[in-house]
């Protein structure tokens, strides 16, 4: 019984040793040893709960296999990610996980005799879509191995983030590159001789100023954008009537569109006379100027604009509609990135620098709001900024 107890993990009492011979010198030495063997078995189970309670804590997913590759042992995060259960344990991997990618890391990672290293792209994945995974494979000691362990870490959104900072080093390079080439023919060219060509040189001139203008813009937006994308922006938000700070700052590029002959129109609806959202006018502003500076741009003379106000019970809609060129469907998820121009030569031409939009995504989403677009290509683009409405303290 004490030797059932003690394989049972059950406390184990001394055996007694009444009796002599062969069976009474087993007795004792069972009592000498049982106390350590418990000791040990206590130890073990412990350090077990403890490796149980790392692997379980583990952001990467963690999977043992026997040598037939069935699996041993998943940790939580890999349950996840592989979408597995309880009852995956002795089955075989291949069955468990489809992705030929993630067998060929197990088969590999048996083969040994040392560490295996990968990263695989799957495909077909069963939540969340493709994904990158860095994968480290070990196996255990022997020869051959009786089994593996693999560690599997999700590094798609950190691909994803070197993408997004290798394009953004790539498209800034090349808009400072532009208007600086510009600027240096057009200095090359005046220190040639034609800085006393009264026939050139004050257009050359003009052009210097310009592209030095575009130059200085561009650095401003991107200082701009790195100060809310950091959080570093300094806005004093306080509550805002929003109408008279959106007829206000409207009014401000009336000049610009009239003179391109277009229709401009600024309307505040019934629902919106009275809305209050929580923002420093210098953000709205900025949204305004951004998204209004881009209708101009895009849409041919004669065209219009609407600029209106209105609101929700729990939020203030603020839409910019033009009658422009208006965008292909396949291109509005990205008008909101750095740098993303639908159309670069035509955005080059007429003075953007790619940033306008981004910006306006930070500011709606540092207020708690977001922007959206519906657009057609030859009718025209409506922006939608909601924010919330600043519900005010009862007494």
């Amino acid at each position: 019984r004490g030797l059932i107890a003690l394989g049972e993990g059950r406390p184990v009492r001394p055996v007694a040793t009444t009796v002599g011979g062969s069976l009474g010198r087993l007795a004792r030495i069972f009592n000498e040893v049982a106390p350590e063997l418990e000791a040990r078995i206590a130890r073990l189970e412990g350090d077990r709960q403890q490796l149980r309670a790392v692997l379980g804590g583990m952001a990467e997913g963690v999977i043992a296999v026997d040598a037939r590759r069935r699996l041993v042992f998943a940790n939580d995060a890999a349950g996840r990610l592989f979408d597995l259960d309880a009852r995956a344990v002795g089955r075989m991997v291949a069955e468990l996980i489809r992705s030929p990618e993630v067998q060929e890391a197990v088969s590999a990672t048996l083969a040994g005799p040392g560490p295996h290293r990968a990263e695989i792209n799957v495909q077909g994945w069963p939540r969340g879509g493709p994904k990158i995974l860095a994968v480290q494979g070990t196996p255990l000691p022997g020869s051959p191995p009786p089994g593996a362990v693999l560690v599997f870490h999700d590094v798609t959104e950190m691909r994803r983030l070197e993408r997004v900072r290798q394009d953004f080093v790539a498209n800034a390079s090349h808009e400072l590159k532009t208007p600086l080439a510009a600027i240096k023919a057009y200095a090359e060219t005046l220190l040639d001789g034609a800085l006393h060509d009264d026939t050139v040189n004050v257009h050359f001139l003009r052009q210097i100023d310009e592209q030095a203008d575009r130059l200085h813009q561009l650095v401003l937006d991107l200082l701009s954008l790195a100060r809310l994308e950091s959080g570093q922006e300094t806005f004093q938000h306080a509550p805002l009537r929003l109408a008279p700070a959106v007829l206000r700052l409207g009014e401000a590029q009336r000049a610009r569109a009239e003179a391109k002959d277009l229709d401009y129109r600024l309307a505040v609806d019934p629902t919106g006379e009275e809305v209050v959202v929580v923002a420093d006018e210098e953000a709205i502003r900025q949204i305004l100027d951004n998204l209004i500076d881009n209708a101009i741009k895009y849409t041919p003379e004669g065209g219009r604009i609407l600029v209106t106000l209105r609101a929700k019970a729990q939020e203030a809609i603020l839409e910019v509609a033009d009658t422009g060129i208006g965008i292909p469907r396949d291109e509005q998820p990205r008008i909101f990135e750095r740098f993303y121009r639908v159309d670069r030569a035509r955005s080059r031409a007429l003075g953007g620098t790619g940033l306008g939009l981004s910006i306006v995504k930070h500011l709606a989403q540092s207020l708690g709001g977001s922007v959206g677009v519906e657009s057609r290509v030859g009718a025209g683009s409506t922006f939608t900024v909601r924010l919330p409405r600043h519900q005010a303290p009862t007494a």
